[in-house]
């Protein structure tokens, strides 16, 4: 098995994951809550698969576990691009609809995809550049965690800490670059927060 798998084009292992989680993102959003504790359990999933954290999370670690800096813009923007198709192909095939501006929306994200993916695999991989770019992924998970003001911070979401928590993880290389690695991830959030037109 280990053997065939590393015969498959990383590229096509992306593809396949992405459709995959597009289809089942999806048909997560149809099921409705009948009082069922595995109804409320895939309703939390549906939940947590509508918001940005856990792609920003899918992508870092596509992008950063990535052989070479060509190979994580390429796996990541397939794997966007078939998690999209598939998402609302399915959305067109079960409502015979196509929402055209969320396709837009999310299909411009997958767009810059490849430019936040070589940021991410330098941030993993460059020694130099491993103190700050870090802060730049991470700053959006936290800014996707935290509500923030100018003299308040409020938790909004756990399980996007949590993922904030295993970038850390992911870009960790020692005690000083990942101090500062978190230092500047506040900074980033808080800009991000303050520019951002979006509410994920």
């Amino acid at each position: 098995m280990m053997k065939l798998k590393s015969k498959i084009p990383d590229f096509i292992l992306c593809l396949v994951f992405g459709m995959s989680l597009g289809i089942i993102s999806k048909y997560l959003d149809t099921i409705a809550v009948d009082g069922s504790w595995w109804t409320y359990i895939l309703h939390y999933f549906a939940d947590l698969f509508t918001r940005l954290g856990i792609w920003v999370l899918i992508g870092t670690i596509i992008a950063a576990y990535s052989k070479t800096l060509i190979r994580a813009a390429i796996n990541t923007f397939i794997f966007f691009i078939g998690m999209l198709i598939s998402y609302y192909i399915y959305s067109a095939y079960l409502f015979g609809f196509f929402p055209t501006s969320y396709f837009i929306l999310w299909g411009s994200i997958a767009l810059v995809s490849p430019l936040l993916a070589i940021i991410v695999w330098k941030a993993k991989n460059n020694i130099h550049l491993a103190f700050i770019l870090p802060a730049l992924p991470m700053g959006l998970l936290l800014s996707l965690s935290l509500g923030m003001g100018l003299f308040y911070v409020y938790l909004s979401y756990i399980e996007e800490s949590i993922m904030y928590v295993v970038l850390c993880v992911i870009f960790y290389k020692e005690p000083k670059q990942m101090t500062i690695s978190v230092v500047f991830s506040f900074v980033v959030a808080f800009i991000f927060k303050q520019i951002s037109p979006f509410d994920f």
